[in-house]
């Protein structure tokens, strides 16, 4: 039997039967073989692709939410810093009236000092001059009278020269 195609001669064959023979059997070879593990590994690598994205995406929200919480946080610090130097210049502000006013009240009670001092040492001055003004009263009076004075009009003549220097004092200072 003899075909005239020649294509079922095996001796006859043509050379393209037997690339078709090879490459099926390299298919089949392929697919039985060498496609399963690519597939599995194409199927890992995408799954680990796909994880690698979803991974990603939730460290972009986490980072966006903690963007934010630091946000929140650094306008929460900017206003205790502003509260706390608010405070500060409140707390500035009381301590510098309450040394003014201190200050006003030292000045007051020197004052207060200086007035009672001067008053005392006016006291000492009137006093001191009492006394010098009895004693040349004294003298005098014995000089143009010619005897010594009891005690009673002694007395009286200090009092009234006294009155009478205190009348000028208190006039020359007013």
């Amino acid at each position: 039997m003899s075909d005239p195609t020649g294509i079922f001669d095996l001796p006859n064959t043509s050379l393209i039967f037997w690339e078709i023979i090879t490459f099926l059997i390299l298919l089949f070879l392929l697919y039985r073989y060498a496609y399963p593990p690519i597939r599995d590994q194409i199927q890992r690598r995408q799954s680990e692709i796909e994880l690698a994205i979803d991974e990603a995406q939730k460290t972009r929200s986490e980072a966006r939410e903690l963007l934010a919480e630091y946000r929140r946080q650094i306008e929460e610090a900017r206003g205790e810093a502003r509260q706390i130097l608010d405070e500060a210049r409140k707390q500035g502000e009381a301590a510098r009236e309450r040394a003014k006013r201190e200050a006003r009240e030292e000045g007051d009670r020197l004052i207060q000092r200086a007035r009672e001092e001067i008053e005392r040492e006016r006291d000492a001055a009137l006093r001191q001059v009492r006394g010098e003004v009895a004693d040349m009263v004294i003298l005098t009076t014995e000089r143009v009278i010619g005897h010594e004075l009891d005690r009673d009009d002694h007395d009286q003549l200090i009092s009234e020269a006294l009155d009478s220097l205190e009348t000028e004092v208190a006039g020359e200072t007013r």
